[in-house]
């Protein structure tokens, strides 16, 4: 067809009123085209929003603003609750006792339930199946709860937040500060790989702040309480076996053959045979060295006579519920009393020496601390040993030329306090002229507590120690306080009291967990 000719036909179809086809097919194109660029547009307008959407889902910002856990009407965050989930997690995954509760580090605590073992070791009377996560994350909401509840407190008695808790604030982030840069990173990176990524600085700082409060104001309660001497029997006489220890000497005679070794150097367990012939030695043994003793010999010399005897003394054992301290604590036992325990197949010669409350006479002490400065050496230098030793030798000169100078003054014991004020090194007692009291034996390190029970110690005494791990101590013996179990005695009181009044807190307040919990952790 002609073009002039297809131009007519076009023109005698508009003509009756027919839309032109070529002219249907151009809208129609166009059409498609602009639904195409559209649909684009929408297409291109949802990935952006997605994008975002992962963006801010990614930095935390929403599972930070979700609320965790309303008390008493004010809402705490995840990044909040993270906190006490991550202190709470820390103490069982890295206290060395994830083996000993069952919790395995390489699978999801979520993916872990409980075992009974663990649940009597943590307290938890929850007969039903928890999780690791579960138990975390309520301990988490319970120690929160537990911190608000004592804050409120504190400030309802004006004892909020003071310089004291802006200078704890301070050091604690200065110290995370000082974790972040020898690991790497920024402080805000660390916290979040320590806490969580719904953890801020300000919200590290808020909560460090409440714990500071609610801690120190906890302490304020506890040394408030007083108790008089008829408190102390009374609560000692309804808790003997929690304090009472027992004084025995024993003889432990083995009951199994021992391992050996063949040509090869290879282990060789013994038979049967040879452990029992070895259970019958070690009881014939027991009941031979029974009869010496009770002929009057001493335990320790009859033991150098047996190759399968092992002798043991202690002053101080508790009842643990074994076969010896079960015997050793039975109201009938006499001091004297001997016998011969078997115990599983081993056997054990026991002595008796008595039990009872721990009565002697705790210590009241001042010293002034000078700690040997070693940050600046390097155990990997040629000279370190010599480094150290002079190291050593300054905080020893300063020692020497701090009981010097308190010699050569007034020489009195309120002389000797500020000196400790002015010149000690120990943080926990420079503010109050270096003084402990109510010091128990195995308390404080081996060289101070040896100086202090020393027998011949007389209030007045001073003297010098060392320690390599505290430094030089320059001690002045103040003289005895109250008996040991007096200060176990009151401890528990105190400690048993504080819980109490805690716990009443608590109560009195209404905790409630949120959608936001599920960010926790």
């Amino acid at each position: 067809m002609s073009a002039s000719r297809e131009k007519k036909i076009r023109q005698d179809l508009a003509a009756q009123g027919v839309t032109d086809p070529k002219k249907i097919r151009e809208a129609e194109e166009k059409a498609k085209a602009r639904k195409t660029n559209i649909l684009y547009g929408v297409i291109a307008g949802l990935f952006v929003i997605v994008a975002a959407a992962l963006l801010v889902w990614n930095s935390g910002i929403m599972q930070r603003s979700a609320a965790a856990v309303t008390i008493n009407g004010e809402k705490y965050t995840a990044g909040q609750v993270d906190y006490f989930y991550a202190n709470a997690k820390s103490s069982i995954l890295k206290g060395g006792y994830a083996s000993l509760l069952g919790v395995s580090t390489s699978t999801p605590l979520s993916q872990q339930v409980m075992n009974d073992s663990a649940k009597t070791l943590l307290n938890v009377t929850d007969e039903g199946e928890i999780t690791w996560e579960q138990y975390l994350r309520d301990t988490a909401v319970k120690q929160l709860t537990m911190a608000v509840a004592i804050a409120n407190e504190a400030e309802a008695n004006g004892e909020g937040a003071d310089e004291h808790t802006e200078e704890e604030v301070a050091s604690t982030v200065e110290q995370f500060t000082t974790y972040a840069k020898q690991n790497g990173y920024s402080l805000k990176e660390y916290l979040k790989l320590v806490y969580g990524k719904c953890m801020t600085i300000n919200t590290f700082k808020d909560m460090v702040r409440l714990t500071d409060i609610a801690s120190h104001y906890q302490s304020h309660y506890a040394e408030s309480l007083t108790y008089t001497l008829s408190d102390l029997d009374s609560y000692y006489n309804d808790n003997q076996t929690t304090f009472n220890v027992g004084s025995y000497e024993y003889i432990y005679f083995k009951g199994t053959a021992s391992t050996t070794t063949d040509d090869d150097g290879n282990a060789v367990e013994p038979t049967e045979e040879a452990n029992a012939a070895a259970h019958e030695q070690a009881k014939a043994d027991a009941e031979a060295a029974l009869a010496r003793v009770q002929a009057g010999e001493k335990l320790e010399d009859i033991a150098k006579d047996y190759a399968t005897g092992t002798y043991s003394s202690t002053e101080s054992a508790t009842n643990t519920g074994d076969t010896v301290t079960t015997w050793v604590f039975d109201e009938s036992r006499k001091a004297g009393d001997s016998a011969v325990l078997e115990a599983d197949v081993n056997y054990y010669l026991v002595v008796f020496r008595g039990a009872g409350r721990q009565e002697y006479a705790t210590k009241d002490v001042r010293h002034i601390l000078f700690m040997v400065n070693t940050s600046d050496l390097n155990s990997e230098s040629e000279t370190y040993e010599s480094d150290l030793q002079a190291a050593m030798d300054a905080a020893k000169a300063k020692a020497d030329d701090a009981l010097a100078q308190w010699k050569s003054g007034d020489a009195t014991e309120d002389s000797f306090a500020a000196l400790a004020n002015e010149l000690s090194e120990d943080g926990g007692s420079n503010t109050n002229g270096g003084l402990y009291t109510k010091i128990f034996k195995g308390q404080m390190v081996d060289e101070f507590n040896d100086w202090c029970f020393d027998e011949s110690r007389q209030p007045g005494d001073t003297g010098i120690v060392f320690n390599e791990n505290t430094g030089y101590h320059v001690m002045y013996f103040v003289g005895d306080d109250v008996p040991y179990w007096q200060v176990q005695v009151e401890n528990a009181l105190r400690s048993s009291d504080t819980e109490a009044w805690s716990n009443a807190l608590v109560e009195a307040v209404t905790a409630t967990q949120e959608a936001g919990m599920k960010y926790v952790g």
